[in-house]
C-alpha cells in the first residue's frame, strides 16, 4: 500500500502519519458519510500539509470502490490453438462459434475480444472492399443536404437513402445533425383528434365513415384484422345469421314480384334504357369485396368497421372529404359546444355551412340532448357533460351519482 501511496502522491515521504495510517482514518471517515470524508481530510492535512486534497479525495473513492483487477498478461498462442482458430474461421459462422468456445475452455483468463484480435492479425477476418470503405465514408455535399432536407418529412427513411445512395442509419444521423426529423407527417386528419375537436363520440365518427359522408386515405382492411375476426370464432355465427337474412329477403322479393311483376316490368325499361345506379365510392366497392370473401352482408362488414373489430388500412379523413362534409351537411356538428378557435378554424378555412343538411340533423335532436347537461364529480371534481358521467362513476372509485351537482351552463338557442 505504500508503493501505491508513493507513486500516487509523487514521491512525497509522510511525516506525521504512515500510510497505512492515512488509509484507516480514510475509511472510518467514509463510515461516517460525507462530513466524515470531510472531517478525516481535514485531520490528514493538519498534520500532512504537502499532502493534496485532490490526492485525498482520489483514495477515498479507491478505497470506497476497490478494484480487485488481475494484471494485464498477454496471452500465449500455441501452434495448435492458432490451427483451431484457422479451421474453425473456414467453416464458417457456426465454426467460428465452436472456435471461440473451445479456445475459451482450453484458456479461462482469455476473453472472447483477444481471440477476435488474433483472428484479425492472421488475416482470417475478410475487409470491407474500398467500393463499401467510400461509400460510408463519403462526406455529405451541398447538394445532398439540400436534396434531404426537401424529403425529410414527406418521404420515408428508406426511399431517402435509396434515392441518395446511403444507408438508412447514415440519413437519420445527417438528419440529426442538421436539427431535423425523419418522421413522415401524413395528410388528413386523425380521427380521435378529430372527434375530440368537433366533440363527435369516437364511434361517431366511424358511423360517418361508414355512411361516407367521410372518406379516409386507404379504406382497405388490413388482413391482420380479418386473421383475427377468423381465429375468434365469430365468423361462423355471422355466417349463420347471413344465410337467415338471405332467406328471408328471398321470400320477401318473390311475394312482391307476384303482386306487381307487371307494373315492374313495365317500370323497368324506359324508352329502351334500363335505370343505373349511381357509382358506389371506393371504400363501399371494397368492403363488397370483403364481404362476399367472408360470405356475410355488406351491413355486417360496415358493423364490424364501426366497432373497429376490422381496422383500415390508413384511417385518416382526408381533408377533402372534410370540407365536403362541412359543406353538404354542416349541421351535423353541433356549434354550441365549439370552442372560438375551432369556430374560427371552421368559417374561415373549411367554410361550414350551418344550414347544409338540417332534414338529417332533426333526428340527432333528441340523441343531443343529453349532451347539453353537464355534471361535477364530487371526488376528483371533474365537469362532465351528457351521459358519459356515469361510466366515469364507476371509474372513479367512490364517486356516486347521488351526490352530484347538476348545471345547465349550454343555451338551447342558437348563436349568431
Amino acid at each position: 500500500m505504500s508503493d501505491r501511496w508513493g507513486s500516487t502522491t509523487g514521491g512525497y515521504s509522510f511525516r506525521f502519519f504512515s500510510p497505512e495510517q492515512v488509509d484507516q482514518i480514510l475509511r472510518d471517515g467514509l463510515r461516517r458519510g460525507r462530513e466524515g470524508s470531510h472531517t478525516a481530510i481535514e485531520r490528514i492535512l493538519k498534520h500532512e500539509p504537502g499532502l493534496e486534497r485532490a490526492l485525498l479525495w482520489q483514495r477515498i473513492r479507491k478505497l470506497k470502490n476497490p478494484t480487485p483487477g488481475l494484471k494485464y498478461r498477454r496471452p500465449v498462442w500455441a501452434v495448435e490453438d492458432e490451427k483451431i482458430l484457422r479451421d474453425g474461421y473456414a467453416t464458417g459462422w457456426q465454426g467460428k462459434q465452436k472456435a471461440v468456445r473451445e479456445l475459451l475452455r482450453r484458456h479461462p483468463e482469455w476473453r472472447p475480444h483477444l481471440i477476435w484480435r488474433r483472428a484479425g492479425k492472421l488475416g482470417l477476418v475478410r475487409q470491407p472492399t474500398k467500393r463499401c470503405q467510400e461509400r460510408y465514408r463519403r462526406r455529405w455535399s451541398e447538394d445532398e443536404d439540400r436534396v434531404l432536407l426537401n424529403l425529410a418529412g414527406y418521404k420515408k427513411l428508406r426511399m431517402i437513402a435509396k434515392l441518395l445512395h446511403r444507408s438508412e442509419r447514415g440519413v437519420s444521423y445527417r438528419l440529426t445533425v442538421l436539427g431535423e426529423s425523419g418522421r413522415v407527417h401524413f395528410d388528413g386528419y386523425a380521427r380521435s383528434a378529430l372527434a375530440d375537436q368537433l366533440h363527435f363520440g369516437r364511434r361517431t365518427i366511424q358511423r360517418l365513415i361508414v355512411a361516407g359522408l367521410l372518406e379516409v386515405r386507404d379504406p382497405r382492411i388490413t388482413p391482420e384484422s380479418l386473421q383475427a375476426l377468423r381465429k375468434s370464432g365469430r365468423l361462423t355465427g355471422l355466417q349463420f345469421h347471413n344465410e337467415g337474412d338471405k332467406r328471408t329477403s328471398h321470400a320477401i322479393k318473390e311475394q312482391k314480384a307476384s303482386t306487381t311483376g307487371e307494373v315492374e316490368s313495365r317500370s323497368s325499361d324506359v324508352n329502351g334504357t334500363s335505370i343505373r345506379s349511381p357509382k358506389a365510392p371506393r371504400a363501399r366497392r371494397v368492403w363488397t369485396e370483403v364481404a362476399g370473401a367472408l360470405n356475410v352482408s355488406l351491413e355486417t362488414v360496415e358493423n364490424l368497421i364501426v366497432v373497429r373489430t376490422l381496422k383500415l388500412y390508413d384511417p385518416r379523413i382526408t381533408e377533402r372529404s372534410l370540407i365536403n362534409f362541412c359543406h353538404r351537411n354542416g349541421s351535423l356538428i353541433n356549434w354550441e359546444f365549439l370552442d372560438g378557435e375551432t369556430r374560427e378554424w371552421l368559417r374561415g378555412s373549411i367554410g361550414l355551412d350551418r344550414s347544409a343538411g338540417t332534414d338529417t340533423a332533426v333526428h340527432l335532436n333528441p340523441f343531443r340532448k343529453h349532451a347539453r347537461v353537464v355534471r361535477r364529480c364530487t371526488k376528483c371534481g371533474r365537469t362532465i357533460r351528457g351521459n358519459a358521467f356515469f361510466r366515469h362513476t364507476k371509474r372513479c372509485g367512490s364517486a356516486k351519482p347521488q351526490g352530484t351537482k347538476t348545471a345547465f351552463p349550454i343555451d338551447v338557442r342558437q348563436r349568431p
